[in-house]
């Protein structure tokens, strides 16, 4: 054992350290870096920056003198110093502009572009690590974003702080009321028909900053922290799902690195509407569900009923999971038929934890207000709407001129035609939501949706690829489990779109966790590929 701690360096036990508690490496992070503006370019202050300034280069001090990450110490010596260098003109230039905070990410990007290239040559480069350095720079990306873009820009049905309409004023209602349940019909209000746990946890922590002396106004910019804590947390997430269902080396890292910089992640890690936790309980959701398949017993099974039940509280469409976790269930239960009652029992004790928790905020609306439980109010918008669109060319019109524009399409702000197709305006959302300005090549964004559409195909056919080829590390039901749930809100989404035939129903934002199951095919292509070229290198 001696032997093996002298051969251990500091900087390899860090890693390893920081690899077994993710969770809490990625929340302090977060919160290490509110404090640079609390979520806000325009209020960053001296003290801020001299606060990071002095954070990143102790960090960097500690990492290199004592973690040691080059056998050379010229090396050693060139990252501490060429990271004083970047820290310094940083913050020069943030102290010139505050806006320039929201270029964060260049800084923090090159120092761990270095760092791995040390590793590389080290040959210290795991796979895991690299994860690591990507989940490390995709949390500094998520908050140069939040730096960036306040809750009155891009978000959606956002309304404000002052009325009683949106997201924002929901969240100000808990804020002002605590726990007391609304005494009024919610439909009466935009956006207070979702179920509160979102919003509540929002208002809560509004409630500690100001009691901790935070200004109202500035609260309400600094809780744009916890949808980018879950969308941080998403990559965590993401990564354990992987691993479990047994991606590794390129492509692993590939499928993650979606996860991690997919833009649909950063923009919505700044929403201020239930959709980022509601995706995060879903994805944890499937994590606890191919634990419990390879450990099925009730200290397993409890958290998925608390994954499923939050997530319903915080929006109901979370319920799209449940199809494929009953799957694994039902073949688990199948397996073991021999001995039924620990499953029986296990299955009541889900039901009592989960049905409650996501159902009970509809309920209630149903009683007191006539709500049916799948309540959705109509936007009754003339000019979004594309009811008059032949059923057949919405499902089937993919022609290039839709890509010619490639924003979605709203024609009250000046796009040629209202977006009609589903699956177009879901990659155009899933790139640039509904923003829309200028670029500097006008071609660039249409190139970019194009270059996103071709992954996308790719990342599905070798879904379909990975699903039916039998040697493969993964059992065919957990491969399946993946499948129906991409089907399922698949299918759901496009039900959505026909039902309420808006432009603004064909969002990413009603779809998000396709992505990384998109990454699963993505990582499968890239190991596939990669074991044919090497098979063609042995030849």
């Amino acid at each position: 054992m001696s032997t093996i701690k002298e051969k251990a360096r500091t900087f390899d036990v860090v890693f390893d350290t920081l690899l077994r508690h993710p969770y809490i490496v990625i929340a302090l992070l977060c919160a290490l870096l509110l404090p640079f503006g609390f979520a806000q370019a325009s209020q960053i202050a001296e003290g801020h920056i001299a606060f990071e300034e002095l954070l990143w280069f102790f960090g960097m001090v500690a990492l290199t003198l004592f973690g040691k990450p080059s056998k050379s110490f010229k090396i050693n010596l060139y990252l501490l110093l060429s990271s004083a260098v970047m820290i310094l003109l940083f913050s020069l230039m943030v102290s010139e502009n505050p806006q320039h905070a929201q270029m964060m990410f260049i800084p923090v990007g090159v120092g761990i572009f270095q760092l791995g290239a040390v590793m590389v040559a080290e040959k210290s480069l795991k796979t895991d690590r690299l994860i690591l350095l990507m989940m490390v720079l995709g949390v500094v990306v998520r908050y140069c974003y939040v730096l960036r873009y306040d809750y009155t820009q891009l978000q959606h049905d956002v309304g404000s702080f002052e009325g009683t309409h949106g997201h924002a004023s929901y969240i100000m209602y808990w804020y002002e009321n605590g726990l007391k349940l609304p005494d009024f019909d919610v439909s009466t209000r935009w956006q207070f028909y979702h179920p509160p746990l979102h919003h509540l946890l929002m208002a809560l922590l509004m409630r500690l900053f100001t009691f901790l002396g935070m200004e109202l106004g500035q609260a309400q910019q600094a809780i744009q922290i916890l949808p980018m804590l879950y969308s941080s947390l998403c990559m965590v997430v993401c990564w354990r799902i992987f691993k479990l269902i047994h991606l590794d080396g390129a492509g692993l890292a590939v499928a993650c690195a979606v996860v991690c910089f997919h833009p649909t992640f950063i923009i919505w890690s700044g929403a201020y509407n239930n959709d980022m936790l509601a995706t995060l309980l879903m994805l944890l959701a499937v994590l606890w569900t191919l634990k419990w398949a390879k450990k099925p017993d009730l200290m397993h099974i409890l958290p998925i009923a608390v994954c499923i039940g939050f997530g319903m509280m915080s929006k109901l469409s979370a319920w799209m999971v449940a199809p494929a976790v009953a799957l694994v269930f039902l073949v688990v239960f199948i397996r073991n038929i021999k001995k039924p009652l620990p499953f029986i029992g296990q299955f009541a004790a889900f039901g009592v934890i989960c049905v409650p928790a996501a159902l009970w905020w509809q309920v209630r609306n149903l009683m007191q207000f006539g709500l049916p439980l799948t309540y959705v109010p109509d936007t009754n918008s003339a000019a979004m709407s594309v009811k008059d669109v032949p059923v057949m060319k919405r499902l089937f019109d993919f022609s290039m001129s839709q890509f010619s524009f490639p924003f979605e399409g709203f024609t009250m702000y000046g796009s040629p035609y209202n977006e009609y197709n589903p699956l177009i305006g879901l990659l155009k959302t899933s790139v640039f939501d509904e923003d829309r300005k200028a670029w500097f090549i006008n071609e660039l964004p249409s190139a970019i949706i194009l270059a996103f559409g071709l992954l996308a195909i790719v990342g599905f056919v070798f879904l379909m690829i990975w699903l039916f080829k039998k040697n493969t590390a993964t059992d065919f039901v957990t491969k399946a489990f993946f499948v129906i749930i991409f089907f399922t809100i698949l299918i759901s989404y496009y039900i959505f779109c026909f039902q309420f035939p808006y432009v603004c129903t064909e969002n990413i934002r009603y779809c998000i966790p396709v992505i990384p199951i998109l990454g699963i095919g993505l990582g499968y292509a890239v190991n596939c590929i990669g074991k044919t070229l090497r098979q063609d290198k042995a030849e």
